[in-house]
């Protein structure tokens, strides 16, 4: 479903995402740490040189591995339940011109427009699975334009491919 063509303005690669290479990493090197702590004297060195207690440099590491971990599950949560939603054949496809584009700058650029009535939406600061605005904003993304869109209607009509008509 996702697989670019000749016309195909852009694609998200969400569906070849290995979700569990981040994963393996992060318990990889928590296995590295764990050992380099445990097994050599790098903790006891390292604690009058930063003036802490070895228990509160082991503290402040784990505590480090524990965002890292956790940032890394929501993230791939969020792009495991896309791909799961592509698998089930649940995203839609939808062909006309692009109306009624509009820009709002603010901090960022955010874009809506309407395809067959539809809206749409995206921006130039989330670089998710789904489009965004390219940081040039020189786009084909206008008014006039005609497109078929794939998207997910159930998550905020997510736009996993374009391509030109």
């Amino acid at each position: 479903m996702l697989k670019p063509s000749n016309s195909t303005y852009f694609v998200s690669n969400v569906e070849s995402l290995n979700l569990g290479f981040n994963l393996i990493g992060l318990i990889i090197a928590f296995g590295v740490l764990f050992a380099i702590f445990k097994f050599t004297p790098l903790l006891q060195s390292l604690s009058p040189l930063i003036k802490l207690k070895p228990k509160h440099i082991g503290v402040i590491v784990v505590s480090i591995w524990i965002i890292a971990f956790t940032t890394v599950v929501l993230n791939s949560w969020g792009a495991y339940q896309v791909q799961n939603a592509i698998w089930a054949n649940e995203a839609q496809v939808i062909s006309g011109c692009i109306t009624d584009h509009k820009t709002v700058k603010s901090n960022s650029r955010e874009e809506t427009f309407f395809v067959s009535g539809i809206k749409f939406k995206y921006n130039d600061y989330a670089t998710k699975q789904y489009f965004f605005a390219n940081r040039e904003h020189e786009t084909f993304i206008q008014n006039g334009q005609c497109v078929t869109i794939v998207y997910l209607s159930k998550y905020g009509n997510g736009i996993l491919k374009i391509d030109k008509v």
